[in-house]
Formats: structure tokens, sequence, C-alpha cells
């Protein structure tokens, strides 16, 4: 079995395990323990366990496939402000879907806001930050061809949101991510990253709940009445756009400094020059990516 093939027959078993397992969980586990923090944790169980299994069965080592040394204080620093530059980007992308999908962020964001601080802080921010970094930019991102290998990562990130609310701006910052951990040659500064935007999200949610006190259901409702105001959501649209343009450009400013400084930016612009030595689209990539939209489609619809 080759790497890329390995690896995308993971990811399909990932897929189904992902949903069959949080399926099973809301219909038996539940009834048990009804928890938002043990529905995360099993969550992403469900989602690091097959790419664990598939290193040991593959004899893969942990630390030959996944990047993971240890960054300069400084490069730290840099990936912190890069990561509130690309943010308004986020927000653009997430708008662009408010126009055609339900805003499914604003239950969990509803949810956070009536839950413990530190606890949203673990759950919500840090363990994702550590689990999803280490399947999407780890054990699923290809070494034959990084052009491929980083739109595709995008990809898989998006599409195991399972909502196209989400799927637009996850594919991008999955992408981002992948440019965050070449620069250092490090998936700690991907980490850092991810977490970072989880946590603003975290702290966002819990600052509403204070201010508003409002319950899920009322939250949920003045979601949905944004998004069908599509004036409101246009001038959101525009000065967020405007503002994105301006920190995008400095984000990446920042980067090609942050590459440089590690002396990667030349092996990283040979990296995206190479051509793939393997094929990464396989019949199993295909089928998972197929099931993944008709979940999407199917939750949009029911």
């Amino acid at each position: 079995m080759t790497t890329n093939k390995g690896v995308n027959r993971t990811f399909l078993i990932t897929f189904l395990i992902y949903v069959g397992g949080s399926f099973l969980w809301s219909l038996i586990g539940k009834r048990f323990v009804d928890s938002f923090y043990v529905d995360i944790a099993v969550s992403q169980l469900l989602v690091c366990v097959p790419p664990f299994v598939y290193l040991k069965i593959s004899g893969t080592k942990t630390g030959e496939l996944i990047p993971y040394k240890k960054i300069r204080i400084s490069d730290a620093l840099l990936a912190v402000v890069m990561t509130y530059l690309f943010y308004p980007l986020m927000l653009v992308m997430n708008l662009l879907t408010m126009f055609f999908v339900d805003n499914t962020s604003a239950e969990l964001a509803a949810t956070m806001g009536q839950e413990n601080l530190f606890l949203n802080i673990l759950f919500v921010a840090l363990l994702p930050a550590f689990v999803e970094e280490f399947v999407f930019r780890g054990v699923f991102y290809r070494k034959s061809s990084m052009k491929a290998a980083l739109v595709l990562s995008g990809l898989l990130f998006g599409c195991m949101h399972m909502n196209f609310n989400q799927f637009l701006y996850t594919f991008v910052f999955g992408m981002i991510l992948v440019f965050m951990m070449e620069a250092t040659g490090s998936i700690v500064t991907s980490m850092i990253c991810h977490f970072l935007l989880n946590l603003n999200g975290v702290l966002l949610s819990g600052l509403n709940g204070s201010i508003r006190n409002a319950s899920v259901s009322d939250a949920v409702q003045q979601s949905s009445n944004l998004a069908s105001q599509p004036k409101i959501l246009l001038a959101g649209l525009l000065v967020w756009g405007v503002i994105a343009v301006f920190t995008t450009a400095g984000g990446c400013a920042i980067w090609v400094h942050l590459a440089r400084k590690n002396g990667r930016l030349e092996l990283i612009q040979q990296k995206m020059n190479e051509a793939k030595r393997e094929r990464i689209i396989t019949p199993t990539l295909v089928i998972g990516m197929v099931l993944a939209v008709a979940f999407m489609v199917v939750f949009e619809i029911f």
C-alpha cells in the first residue's frame, strides 16, 4: 500500500467512524452522559483514533511523519500576530456562506456562552488544536506535492466539519495552517494558530453570553434574522472585506519574514514547484469527499 493510498483509505474510514460513532453516541451514549464537554471529547476521539491506528499498522514513526520541534519565542509571537491578521479573512469567508446557508456556528457559540469559560478553553480551543493538527497537518498532509497537499489538507479539514457554513472558512484556514507549519518546519506553529482562532471564538461567545444572557434558541433565532437581511450581510461583507485585504497582506508579509528567518523560504518555493511523485487523488479519497458533501447537503435540508 502506497502512502497516499493508505492515507486516503484512512480518511474514508475516519469519516465513516466519525459519522457512525457520533450517531451512536447521540442515540445511546447521551442517555448516560449528557455533557457538552464529553460530546466534544468523543468527537475528537473519533477523529484521531483511525489515523493513530494507521500509523501503528503502517509502521510509520510519528516523529518521521509529523514535523514536531520546538520553536523560538519570537516565532511563536509572530504566529500570534499572523493569526489575528488573518482573522478578518475568516470572517469574510463565514459571511459569504451566510448568504446561502444557515450560520451553524451560532448554536455552538450560544452553548459556549452558557458554559464554564475555563472548560470551554480546554475542550473547544486547546483539545481540537492538538488533535486536528495531528490529523490534518500531520497524518493527512502529504509530502509528495506541496501545492496539491495544502489544498487537499484544507479540503479534508473543511469536509470533516460536516456543514457548508464552516466548510469555506475552515478550508481556507486549513491551507493557512499548512503555510504556518512550513514556515518554521514545526507543527507547533500551526497548533498555536489553531488554538488562538478557537480561543477567539470561545472568548467572544463568553462575552456575548455574559452581556445578553440569551438562551441557545434565542441566539440561533438572532443569527437567522441576520441571515434573512442580505443588506446587512452585504454591508458587513464589504466592511470586513476591505479590512481583510490589508490585514491579509500584512499577514503574508510577516509569513515571508518568518519563513526567511527560519531559512525555509527557498525550500518552500522549491517544494511548491516540485512535480508530484505519486498520485494523490484515489477512488477512496473521492468516495470519502463525496460522502462528506452528501452529508452536508442532507444536513442543510433536514
